[in-house]
């Protein structure tokens, strides 16, 4: 069993791992792009890094919709292509069927997630290196819990740690939204652009039933919701991204003994 781990870990950080960390940085940046370019020729711009973040939080087409989209470059397509391949009868029959799926599942949501978690963090050096985390225009004791920038003010580490977990977060449950759909979907095209879709839909679904924003999860994890105070935020965000995680792993793995058990499984497309 760590065997496939270590070869799976080892084909999940492959070109599109890297590719989707820098895409990530191109996501947060192209949200503010007018203004990154302006701040960067401008030596006395008061712009900060925090700035950008929010922007791109509170607007960002990128960041919202197109950075989903990257966290399914690494590994989402796998369990499709191997099926395609006919891989998933040799593989799952030396590993076992239900070892097989959790691994791929597990593997496959943990890279996702990375992608977007270092990418956040290479966004974060880039920009601190050019301008201060946060500016003097946010003053330590009247700034409050909006866009966390309490935090930002008083404890910068923490604040960047916040906006990484957050990254690993989104491209965790979006890796694994698009793996789930691979089972019956082979399309490899599809498969990467359904965390596209899926926001789309999700979005449509919370206006249509008046969900406030303070209750989406899709908020909770850009920066835009704080509940209480931005560590307890950390804790509700992550409880609630596990436990998704965890109940689109059971579906998955669901799926993949129902397809053991009626031969769908080892069809190849």
């Amino acid at each position: 069993m760590i065997r496939i781990v270590v070869n799976e870990s080892k084909r999940a950080l492959n070109i599109g791992f890297f590719v989707a960390m820098l895409g990530v940085v191109l996501c947060i940046c192209f949200d503010s792009w007018n203004d990154l370019t302006m701040a960067f020729v401008n030596d006395d711009s008061p712009a900060c890094s925090y700035y950008f973040f929010v922007n791109s939080a509170y607007g960002g087409m990128c960041r919202n919709y197109v950075l989903p989209i990257l966290a399914t470059f690494p590994f989402a397509t796998s369990f499709c292509e191997e099926k395609h391949n006919r891989a998933v009868a040799f593989i799952s029959s030396r590993e076992g069927v239900k070892e097989y799926g959790i691994i791929k599942y597990s593997v496959n949501a943990v890279v996702g997630g990375l992608s977007v978690a270092l990418g956040t963090m290479m966004t974060i050096l880039l920009l601190c290196s050019r301008f201060p985390l946060v500016s003097g225009d946010y003053n330590a004791e009247s700034v409050d819990e909006i866009f966390h920038c309490w935090i930002a003010v008083n404890n910068p580490v923490f604040y960047c740690f916040l906006e990484i977990c957050f990254g690993f977060m989104r491209g965790m449950i979006w890796a694994s939204i698009a793996m789930l759909v691979s089972v019956y979907i082979t399309d490899r095209l599809v498969i990467t652009m359904v965390p596209f879709l899926g926001k789309g839909i999700f979005v449509s679904v919370c206006q249509l039933l008046r969900i406030d924003n303070n209750h989406r999860i899709d908020m909770l994890l850009i920066g835009r919701t704080v509940i209480k105070n931005s560590k307890f935020t950390v804790l509700i965000a992550s409880a609630t991204a596990l436990t998704i995680a965890l109940a689109l792993g059971v579906v998955f793995e669901m799926m993949i003994m129902r397809g053991h058990k009626n031969g769908t499984l080892y069809q190849g497309k």
